[in-house]
C-alpha cells in the first residue's frame, strides 16, 4: 500500500488548495496568523502552504517519502521558518498533547479500517478550545458507486481500498474521539472532480460550495449529496457561535 501512495505522489501533477478548509480555519479561529496548524496526511501540502502564506506556523505529516519530497519542493519565498514536514505514523504522532490550534485531514481516514485511532490521535494533539476539520468521501454520491466498481476490479489508485461516511457517521466518529461537532457541510461534486482531474487541475470548488449555503434547505441537501462531507469539531467545553456569514455549513447541536 505504501508503494502505491509513493507512486501516486511521484506521478500526480495536480496542485490544489482546499479553499473550504482555509475559510473554515479563518472563520472559527478568527484568523490564522500566528496559529499552529497541522495537516495529517499532507500529500502535496498545497493547502498547508496556503496557511503559511497567511501567517500560520504549519506542520505537515505523511508516511510517504515521495509526498514529503513533493511538499518540500512546493515551498516558496516568504514562508521560510513557518513550515516543516515530518515522516511519521498518523496513529502515533511524535508531538506532545495539545500542540496545535487547528488540525485537519482531507481524504485520509477513509483509508483505514479503524479510523477511531487516527481521530483520537488528532484529538490528543489538538489544544483545548482548538478545532478539528475532517473531510471524507460522502456515502451517497456517484463517486462512491464508481469507486466500488473500481475496487472490485482491482483498479482503485488510492491505496487500493477506502470507505465512505454519511454526515451522521462522521459526526459520531469525531464525537467518540473527544471533540464536539459544530458544523457539517458538503463540498464538491463528482462531475466537477472528474473535470478537474481530466482538464482543469486547479479548478476551485469554492464558488460552488458557497453558492446557496445561506439557505438551510440547500445546506442540508449539500451535506447529504456532495462529493465530500466535512465536519468541523471543537475540543473542550463550551459552545461557540457559528461564523456569521453565508459560507457556514450545517450546525450540529446536541
Amino acid at each position: 500500500m505504501k508503494g502505491s501512495w509513493d507512486e501516486l505522489w511521484r506521478s500526480r501533477k495536480r496542485r490544489y488548495v482546499y479553499r473550504n478548509v482555509v475559510k473554515c480555519a479563518e472563520s472559527f479561529l478568527g484568523g490564522v496568523a500566528g496559529r499552529s496548524i497541522l495537516e495529517v496526511g499532507c500529500g502535496r501540502g498545497a493547502t498547508l502552504l496556503e496557511f503559511a502564506r497567511r501567517g500560520a506556523n504549519v506542520l505537515g505529516l505523511d508516511y510517504s517519502e515521495e509526498a514529503l519530497a513533493v511538499s518540500k519542493r512546493e515551498e516558496n519565498d516568504g514562508i521560510a521558518g513557518r513550515v516543516d514536514f515530518v515522516k511519521a505514523n498518523a496513529k502515533k504522532m511524535p508531538f506532545p498533547a495539545e500542540s496545535f490550534d487547528f488540525v485537519f485531514s482531507v481524504g485520509l481516514i477513509e483509508h483505514f479500517e479503524d479510523p477511531n485511532a487516527i481521530l483520537a490521535e488528532q484529538s490528543r494533539v489538538l489544544r483545548n478550545g482548538g478545532y478539528l476539520l475532517v473531510q471524507v468521501p460522502q456515502k451517497y454520491s456517484v463517486y462512491t458507486a464508481v469507486k466500488q466498481v473500481m475496487m472490485h476490479l482491482g483498479k482503485w489508485p488510492y491505496g487500493g481500498w477506502e470507505t465512505e461516511f454519511s454526515d451522521r457517521e462522521i459526526s459520531q466518529l469525531v464525537r467518540e474521539a473527544g471533540v464536539e461537532p459544530r458544523y457539517v457541510y458538503g463540498y464538491g461534486s463528482f462531475f466537477l472532480a472528474a473535470a478537474r482531474h481530466a482538464f482543469f487541475p486547479t479548478l476551485d470548488f469554492g464558488m460552488f460550495w458557497r453558492n446557496g449555503t445561506e439557505l438551510d434547505a440547500i445546506r442540508g441537501m449539500k451535506a447529504k449529496t456532495a462529493l465530500d462531507i466535512c465536519v468541523v469539531a471543537q475540543k473542550g467545553p463550551g459552545v461557540v457561535e457559528a461564523p456569521r456569514n453565508s459560507e457556514r455549513g450545517t450546525e450540529v447541536r446536541r
